[in-house]
């Protein structure tokens, strides 16, 4: 078991280690990747990495506070599922009453590995599976936005 401060700093580690690998994705040149996450042009749309103790994940997450527009912005979704998971290899996971650790309820589209940030022998694979999947993420998102986009 760590300490927080210890966890904190392994946590640290970990991101600035994913940090530096984007530096040499092609087009980079050296420079980190600049993700979309919560800057989609979608209200109440982000794309997110999560990691902890049991597995690593790449998400389209909706929030769910304005639950008319969440529940609209969901079914779109589903209406281009095909088209959406045809850009990853792994199986896309649908769940639109998501609970995340600290209790709140989102709508989350996702890919997921195991995984533990606290084990290094393992950061690798997490790192570019984590990598490979938000660029596919981003891809799929970038077909899907303008329809997304027009309520």
């Amino acid at each position: 078991m760590y300490t927080k401060e210890e966890a904190q700093l392994m946590r640290h580690e970990f991101w600035h280690k994913m940090e530096s690998k984007t530096r040499r994705l092609p087009g980079q040149k050296g420079k980190p990747k600049k993700w979309i996450s919560d800057r989609t042009g979608v209200r109440g749309l982000d794309l997110r990495f999560d990691v902890n103790r049991d597995f690593a994940m790449v998400a389209m997450e909706i929030s769910r506070r304005a639950e008319e527009h969440a529940a609209s912005l969901w079914t779109k979704m589903e209406s281009c599922k095909k088209l959406f998971e045809s850009h990853f290899e792994a199986p896309v996971i649908w769940d639109f009453n998501y609970v995340k650790e600290a209790g709140d309820v989102v709508g989350r589209i996702y890919v997921r590995t195991e995984g533990n940030i606290y084990d290094r022998e393992k950061w690798s694979d997490m790192i570019h599976f984590l990598i490979d999947n938000m660029i596919r993420l981003e891809d799929a998102f970038s077909e899907l936005k303008d329809y997304l986009e027009n309520f």
